[in-house]
This record gives C-alpha cells, sequence and structure tokens, in this order.
C-alpha cells in the first residue's frame, strides 16, 4: 500500500502569550524558590553537592520580600525591612498577592482595609493593576521580578557563579489560577530565569516529606500550611512501585505520591491574625489619645508610619503570645507626640481572633470531602508554615482531628517546600541525576472548551467581545450557527497530560478555552483563559471539495502542563482519499509450478471423494483430464502477464 501525505500546519493565533520555557540542559546549579507573601526562601542543588537551603547576605536562611527605593535606590530584604518603619509609602506590600489580578479582587483589597500605603490601581496605560512610587508606576510583575533578581544575587553570593543561576522551581499556592501562574511566569522572565516548572507549595513539602519513604502499603497524608497570606490544605497518598524503565533498577521499589484533593481559604493566614491585633491596639490608642487631648475624630491610622510601627510590633506580639500568656507593649512616640503602652494577654489575643480560628478547620472538612474519605482513612497530619505555630490554631485542629490523629512536624515547617521545589527540579532535569521520585499532582477545577465559526466570532466585536465590529460579511442561510463544547480536563485531573478533540468540519474556528465552572473558582477570578483563532480550515475544505472529496477532520490537541497551564499546542485538518489503480505486471512462473499441480490435483480429489458421499458425484475424469492437459502448457511458460488491483488510501493533512 502506497500512502500519500500532503501536510500544512493551520495557524493557531493565540489571545494570551505563552511562556515556553525551556530547559537548558548545561545548567550546573537549580534554584528552588519559595516566594511566600511575607518571606522568600531559596534552596539549591549543584552536581557534587547536597540539597541545601541558600543563606543570605546576613546569614539568614529566608529573606523579606521586600523592595524599598529611596533616593534612587533599591533595598532588599532585612535592608528594606529596617527602613520600613520610618518609610513604609516607599515600600510596596503583597507583590505576590496582586499578580495576574485586577485591582478589585477581593485579596487585592485586603490591602486597602488594612491601612497599607500603597494601594494597587488600574493604570490605563499599562492595562492593568499597578502601584505608583514617588511617580513610578510599576506592575507586579516587575516588583515580583526584582525580587526573584535578589534571589539570583543572594545565591551568587552564596558561592555559585552567576552564569549557573538560571534554571529554577517556584512554587505557587494551591488556589492559583492560570492567570496567577502566567503572571509568575512573566515576573520569572524579566528576571532572567528559565522556569523548569512552577510546583503547588503543599505538594512541594509532600515531595521532600516523600524523598526517603518507600511504603509497602498506601499512606495517605494531610498537609496543612497556614502561612502569612492564606490557608492551604492537601491530601497526599504515598505509595511504592518497581521501576523497570532500566535494566539496573529491577526488582528496586521507588516511593511515589499522588495528591488526591485540595482545599483552602485564600485570605486566612498569619497576617489576618496580625490584623486584628494593629487594629486593636489602634483603636485602643485613638480612646487614649481623644480622652487625653480632649477630642475627637484623631485617628492613628490616618499615618502610615504610625500604622507601619502597629504592624511591626503585632507581629513581635503574636509569637511572644505562642509560648507566653502575657507581653508588655510600649511604642515611643506613636501618633501626635503620644507615647502607646499597653499589656496583651493570650486571652485577648485569641478573644479578638475567635472568628477566625474557627474558620482554620473548614478546609480540613473540604479537603476530606473533594477525596471521598473520612478521618480513619487519614495515616498522618503535617504541618507547616509559621501560622500553625499559634496554640488556638493547633487547638482547634485537634478538637477536628480527635483521638484519631496526632499533629505531626515531621519535616521542617519553613523550608520544605523550598526544598521540595530544588528536588523537583533535579528530578526533571536530564543534567543531574537523583533518587526517583514518583509524583502526580492535580488541577482542581474543571477546565472547557467552545467551538464557534471564526467569522461569526469577529462579528461580534474580538477575541472578548470588547473591540469594533468589522467588515466581515456573514452569509444568512437556514441551518443553525455550528458551536461545540466540551469539557477537556475535568477537575481534579492530572497535570502534565494533553488531550485531543476532533470533528468535522469546512470553516476557520475560533476556540476558547474557559474554567467550566466560576462557583468552584476563588472569588473574583475570570472564568476565561485562552482565546485561539485557528485559520486556514476554510481553504483546505474548498480544495479538497474542488477535488470532490469530503469535509476535514480537524483534531486539536490541548496540554495541561506541570505548571498547571492549559494551552492549544497542535491543530490539524485531514482529509483521507482512496484511490484504486489497475497495474499490468510481469509475473515470473517457476518450474515448480508442476508441484502445485499435484497439489491442487489432490484436493480435487478431496473434494471428489466428499461428492460422492452426499450423493452429488459429477465426471471426475474430465476434470483431471484438463488439469492434466493445463499443467505442461503452464510449466512451459516462464512468464505470464497478469492485471493487479491496488488500493491507494491518500492523507492530505493541513
Amino acid at each position: 500500500m502506497r500512502i500519500s501525505v500532503m501536510s500544512k500546519t493551520l495557524l493557531a493565533l493565540g489571545g494570551a502569550t505563552a511562556c515556553l520555557l525551556a530547559e537548558v540542559v548545561s545548567a550546573k546549579a537549580i534554584l528552588g524558590v519559595d516566594l511566600g507573601s511575607l518571606y522568600m526562601k531559596v534552596a539549591l542543588v549543584q552536581r557534587g553537592a547536597p540539597l541545601e537551603i541558600v543563606t543570605n547576605m546576613h546569614a539568614k536562611r529566608r529573606t523579606e520580600q521586600m523592595v524599598l527605593f529611596d533616593s534612587g535606590t533599591r533595598f532588599y530584604g532585612a535592608d528594606a525591612n529596617s527602613l520600613y518603619g520610618r518609610k513604609p509609602h516607599l515600600t510596596p506590600t503583597g507583590m505576590s498577592i496582586m499578580l495576574g489580578r485586577s485591582h478589585d479582587h477581593p485579596t487585592v483589597q485586603v490591602l486597602a482595609e488594612r491601612h497599607y500605603p500603597i494601594i494597587p490601581e488600574y493604570n490605563v496605560t499599562r492595562s492593568g493593576v499597578c502601584v505608583t512610587i514617588n511617580g513610578q508606576v510599576f506592575t507586579p510583575e516587575e516588583l515580583v521580578a526584582m525580587v526573584l533578581t535578589h534571589a539570583k544575587d543572594i545565591t551568587a553570593a552564596f558561592g555559585v557563579s552567576q552564569g549557573s543561576i538560571k534554571d529554577c522551581v517556584l512554587t505557587v499556592p494551591s488556589f492559583f489560577t492560570q492567570h496567577e501562574r502566567r503572571a509568575l511566569l512573566d515576573a520569572a522572565l524579566l528576571a532572567d530565569l528559565n522556569v523548569l516548572s512552577l510546583i503547588d507549595e503543599n505538594t512541594a513539602a509532600g515531595l521532600h516529606f516523600g524523598i526517603d519513604r518507600i511504603d509497602e502499603e498506601v499512606q495517605n497524608v494531610v498537609f496543612y500550611n497556614m502561612g502569612a497570606s492564606s490557608l492551604q490544605v492537601s491530601i497526599v497518598q504515598y505509595h511504592s512501585y518497581d521501576r523497570k524503565e532500566y535494566s539496573y533498577s529491577k526488582g528496586k521499589k521507588v516511593g511515589s505520591f499522588q495528591v488526591l484533593s485540595k482545599a483552602w481559604d485564600a485570605t486566612l493566614g498569619g497576617g489576618a491574625f496580625d490584623a486584628r491585633l494593629v487594629d486593636h491596639m489602634a483603636t485602643e490608642f485613638n480612646e487614649f489619645l481623644n480622652k487625653k487631648r480632649n477630642t475627637e475624630g484623631k485617628d492613628v491610622r490616618t499615618s502610615p508610619r504610625a500604622m507601619a510601627k502597629l504592624r511591626i510590633q503585632a507581629g513581635k506580639v503574636k509569637q511572644v503570645l505562642s509560648a507566653n500568656n502575657d507581653i508588655p507593649v510600649f511604642i515611643d512616640s506613636l501618633f501626635d507626640d503620644t507615647n502607646y503602652q499597653t499589656h496583651i494577654s493570650r486571652a485577648i489575643f485569641e478573644e479578638i481572633c475567635h472568628d477566625l480560628v474557627l474558620r482554620s478547620a473548614e478546609p480540613i472538612t473540604q479537603a476530606l470531602k473533594s477525596a471521598n474519605l473520612t478521618l480513619d482513612d487519614i495515616h498522618m497530619f503535617e504541618l507547616i508554615g509559621g501560622g500553625m505555630r499559634v496554640p488556638r490554631i493547633r487547638e482547634e485542629i485537634q478538637k477536628v482531628l480527635g483521638d484519631k490523629l496526632d499533629l505531626g512536624m515531621h519535616i521542617n515547617s519553613d523550608e520544605s517546600m523550598a526544598l521540595g521545589a530544588a528536588f523537583h527540579g533535579a528530578n526533571i532535569s536530564t543534567a543531574f541525576k537523583v533518587r526517583h521520585v514518583g509524583m502526580a499532582d492535580v488541577n482542581p477545577w474543571p477546565i472547557a472548551v467552545s467551538l464557534l465559526d471564526l467569522p461569526i466570532i469577529l462579528e461580534t466585536g474580538g477575541l472578548f467581545g470588547l473591540g469594533k465590529k468589522t467588515n466581515v460579511e456573514v452569509e444568512e442561510d437556514d441551518e443553525e450557527k455550528w458551536s461545540k463544547q466540551a469539557t477537556v480536563f475535568k477537575a481534579f485531573g492530572k497535570i502534565g497530560v494533553k488531550k485531543t478533540i476532533a470533528f468535522t468540519h469546512d470553516r476557520d474556528v475560533a476556540c476558547e478555552l474557559d474554567y467550566e465552572n466560576s462557583e468552584l473558582l476563588p472569588v473574583g477570578t475570570d472564568t476565561a483563559l485562552e482565546r485561539y483563532n485557528i485559520t486556514g480550515v476554510a481553504d483546505f475544505a474548498k480544495e479538497m471539495e474542488a477535488k470532490g472529496l469530503g469535509k476535514p477532520k480537524v483534531s486539536l490537541q490541548f496540554e495541561l502542563s506541570s505548571s498547571g497551564i492549559t494551552k492549544l499546542v497542535k491543530a490539524e485538518a485531514v482529509v483521507e482519499e482512496i484511490i484504486t489503480v489497475e497495474e499490468e505486471v510481469e509475473v515470473e512462473v517457476e518450474e515448480a509450478v508442476e508441484e502445485a499441480v499435484v497439489e491442487e490435483k489432490k484436493e480435487e480429489n478431496k473434494e471428489e471423494e466428499t461428492k460422492e458421499e452426499a450423493g452429488e458425484v459429477k465426471d471426475a475424469e474430465s476434470s483431471n483430464t484438463t488439469s492434466e492437459e493445463g499443467a505442461p502448457a503452464n510449466a512451459d511458460k516462464k512468464k505470464a502477464a497478469k492485471k493487479e488491483t491496488k488500493t491507494v488510501t491518500k492523507e492530505k493533512k493541513k
């Protein structure tokens, strides 16, 4: 069979720019960066060296995620933090929180509610959320890129050559949608970093937890992670299997884990407890000030510097009350030349945060429900993140768990995410050979694809329906407007997979990728993901129609990457053509044909005997004579003409 293939790639134009960051094989170092909302931790893996945490210029294992702009100079980390109390109006806050979000997003609005001096606003020129500092406008991507550049600088100061600091794996919260993840990739691109993959914070911690685990039986572990700005809960299932890819590993078991479910509270973190303390101290101070001055309406919240001092003090109070029952507070000349002095007890702290404590256990129930499990199915419960150090939170969690489970702290609650991210980078890089640990993460939201005729979409005003109407004319007919919808990736399906959908069509197609159920998404999330114009189908269909062939079969391949980003990776139109060809060929006839004749006679004799038994006897002699006469004639010929029919399938692609 002869197959002829004609191919031409369809043109797919996307509404969003894809960040395809390829791995550099020659890399000698990989960074794992845990980009928290308050602190940043950097882990490093190098050839011939163990996995380790990078210490900064101040010999600290974590660095404040902070940038301060003053007199044309940028200050980072501890240097910026030391100036924050005096110059809070020069220090943007919540940079990673603003990534990929609008100015009216609920989590972005929290910054205004907590009286931060720099409030994100929509910028018409930049077409997105921005902050203004000393007249300069910055996007969240630019600010995060500065922090990532500082991560490279402290790694270089740690002793790694600047040229080898390129590849990295970045952690993200479980509730980061495709919008936030793309924005983070853009920030890494600005920082000249090659992102091998993004990884969820709890998944990275689970990977670090499972490096040395080879469980003969299935073990279900809950990871409870309360950070500075959010709470995340993941249920992870550990097991082992025989790795048979290589001969030297046959019979050896390797550890593996799979994420079963995720749940979160995007606004409940250590910062929420700090904010309650700040509000309590501000209210108490205002009452004292107005009473002392015999005035009304004076409010410490109007002073950015005073509020910065209260935030710093609130962090210290929360930390001390984790181990003590009482703490004295004194702030010299807090506001309007007035000192602030008070005592705050653990009882007062727990009272003003009572509703927050009650919220701390809800994601556990949600995660169990999503995984279709009960507490009886859970073998371990691990605490990570700085927020879990509050005793009242641990008590509330233990109340939910009862006597069935103990609260475990078997891994470093601050560094496990960064270490897991670095190890993941070494696992997926071809530049390193490390212990293999199987990992399967999931995407918590269903993703749908919608297909429409492209001219119809263009007529309604562009990809998002916001542009001007074009002059495209659409022929009116009695047929219904063509459209198709399908769920391409289901909720809690594995990431790092590809799916293909196929359909018969003869016009150019507009392809829309969206989150399918807005109710499942974090509040304020736009459901629209990607928009593509797939052109070339109509021209190809007309070409095939002129040749009398049918409609093309269009195939679209979608990928849900390991970073949790969905995109169209391949578009193809195919028409199959079956052609019947008759050819006259010369067939060689060997002398051995006589043997074939003898065999033929034997078969005929057998048939004759069968017919006699059935009473249907025919003249066998005539048949035998014919065969015998024909044999010498065929045997004498060395060549004979023969017509042969062949069916050829031509597959035309575009």
